[in-house]
């Protein structure tokens, strides 16, 4: 199994321990233990491992979808789990075409008309960026970037496509985002032929893929419970994000209705006030799995 090595590394660690897979390791090793002797975990570049899988060296790994698609890997791997975490949260990252603050560039359409001659862009993410602009007709010179990429402009670069999560680094180094190229969430996938001619490794990678679903749901969803008469059954329930899971019971003698729902974090700041705003009698919250008063 392919490990992401850099920043994904810690918290694709911490997910598997919590689902009770340890791996670990001396400082030099990029060979791992495992406490599954089925697992012989190994730490790689996120950009090598779908290479790896696709050609049957790893038997699976995770990986951002920014680097199957770069890699062009997708034909020979099979994604098991899409996994909503990045370097620092549990949010997709965006790689992102940006300039420096004076640029003349403020538009895709003043990329389109300054065409004298082709813009330069830096990026580690090169295919993908070079298809994104060539299909929306921008003639540009892309190369390769081995790092520090937000420094490459003005002097080195027109533009940088970069990834980022919340933008910090970008507005630190004086730069203004254009447009969004892709947006990208880590995934944990198998070879596709393994996966399909060896039934004892598509079962285990499914129940890695089963259980790492479901610890990263419990650190990124909130259960909510709420108690209210049938009448405000219907308005309360119109309150839940459409994105969310949730099922109602009403009592055997039909003087309440239990209405309980799984949701986002985040969303639940907004939702628990205004349930309560429309008569929730009784609201719980807490941890999927767990409620607390």
């Amino acid at each position: 199994m392919g490990i992401p090595k850099g920043s994904l590394e810690e918290l694709s660690l911490t997910l598997f321990s919590r689902a009770g897979f340890v791996f670990s390791g001396s400082e030099r090793s990029l060979w791992l233990t495992s406490n599954d002797p089925e697992i012989r975990p190994v730490l790689l570049r996120p950009q090598e491992i779908p290479l790896y899988v696709a050609s049957g060296s790893l038997d699976c790994g995770l990986s951002g979808l920014d680097w199957i698609t770069e890699t062009n890997c997708g034909d020979y791997i099979r994604v098991l789990a899409d996994l909503c975490f990045s370097k620092r949260s549990f949010r997709l990252v965006r790689w992102v075409l940006a300039v420096s603050e004076d640029s003349p560039y403020h538009t895709l359409g003043d990329l389109r008309d300054a065409q004298r001659k082709p813009i330069r862009v830096a990026t580690e993410l090169k295919a993908v960026t070079q298809n994104w602009l060539s299909e929306r007709g921008i003639v540009a010179e892309v190369d390769f970037s081995w790092g520090a990429t937000e420094a490459k402009v003005p002097v080195f670069a027109d533009a940088i496509v970069e990834c980022t999560e919340s933008g910090e680094s970008l507005r630190a180094n004086n730069l203004r985002i254009i447009d969004v190229v892709f947006e990208s969430t880590t995934q944990f996938f198998a070879n596709r032929a393994v996966y399909k001619d060896d039934s004892w490794k598509s079962t285990k990678c499914d129940e890695i893929a089963l259980l790492l679903r479901g610890c990263l749901t419990a650190e990124t969803k909130t259960n909510i419970r709420v108690l209210s008469p049938p009448s405000l059954a219907r308005i309360l329930t119109a309150l839940i994000p459409s994105e969310a899971s949730f099922a109602a019971w009403e009592s055997g003698d039909g003087e309440v209705t239990l209405i309980e729902m799984v949701v986002d974090k985040e969303q639940s700041r907004d939702i628990v006030p205004a349930l309560a705003r429309n008569g929730a009698s009784s609201i719980v919250v807490g941890s999927v799995g767990m409620l607390h008063e």
